[in-house]
C-alpha cells in the first residue's frame, strides 16, 4: 500500500508537468470527456487556503523568532501540501475520461483508471446520483465528481476494477460524472453489430 501511495505522489507531480506543458493524456483518435470543472472550484479553494496557511505560519514563526529547525520542516510540509493539491487539480485536467473505438476509459485523476472494452457496453444513458466519494455498491461502481454522477454505463458482463488502494471488485454498472453527458452518451462506442 505504501508503494501505491508513493505512486500517487509521483503521478500528481507528473500531472502538474503535463498541465504546465498542456499535454493531456488522450491517445490519438480518442475523444476526451472532461470532468474536472466539477471538482476544481473546491480544490482551488483548498489550494488558496493551503498557500495562505503556509505563508501565514512561516511569517508568524519568523515574527516569534522560532528557530530554523522548527520553521523549515513546517515550511517544507506546507509546500508539499500545496504541490499535492496542485497535482490533484492538474490530474483531473490532464487525465479526462476517454472514448475511443476500442474502449471507454473512465478516470478520476491519477487515482482511478477503468478500461471498459467497447464490445462489453450494453447501454449508456443519463442518471442523477449524489455520492460523497468513490465506492462500489454491489455490482455498481460509483465515480462521483463534486459529489454527483450524471452518466451510467451498463455492461453485458461484469469487469474487474481496481480501486485506488488496490482492492478489486466485479462491476456491471458504472455511474460517473462528465461535464457534457449528452455527448458522452452519444459518443460511447457501440457493440459490434449494433
Amino acid at each position: 500500500m505504501i508503494v501505491r501511495l508513493l505512486r500517487f505522489e509521483v503521478d500528481g507531480l507528473v500531472s502538474v508537468g503535463r498541465w504546465l506543458l498542456r499535454r493531456p493524456d488522450v491517445p490519438p483518435g480518442a475523444v476526451a470527456v472532461p470532468y474536472a470543472k466539477g471538482q476544481n472550484l473546491l480544490l482551488t479553494v483548498f489550494l488558496v487556503v493551503q498557500v495562505i496557511e503556509t505563508v501565514g505560519v512561516e511569517l508568524l514563526l519568523r515574527g516569534l523568532g522560532a528557530p530554523e529547525a522548527l520553521r523549515v520542516p513546517l515550511l517544507a510540509l506546507g509546500v508539499y501540501g500545496t504541490v499535492m493539491v496542485g497535482g490533484m487539480i492538474a490530474s483531473g485536467v490532464v487525465r479526462p475520461h476517454v472514448v475511443s473505438d476500442a474502449e471507454l476509459r473512465l478516470r478520476l485523476g491519477h487515482y482511478l483508471d477503468v478500461r471498459v472494452p467497447a464490445g462489453l457496453i450494453e447501454s449508456t444513458g443519463p442518471v442523477r446520483g449524489y455520492e460523497s466519494s468513490l465506492k462500489v455498491d454491489g455490482e455498481r461502481l460509483i465515480v462521483p465528481v463534486g459529489s454527483q454522477t450524471n452518466t451510467r454505463v451498463t455492461l453485458r458482463e461484469p469487469i474487474t476494477v481496481t480501486r485506488p488502494l488496490g482492492r478489486r471488485a466485479l462491476v456491471r454498472v458504472i455511474d460517473f460524472y462528465a461535464e457534457s453527458p449528452p455527448s458522452t452518451v452519444g459518443r460511447a462506442p457501440s457493440a459490434p453489430g449494433r
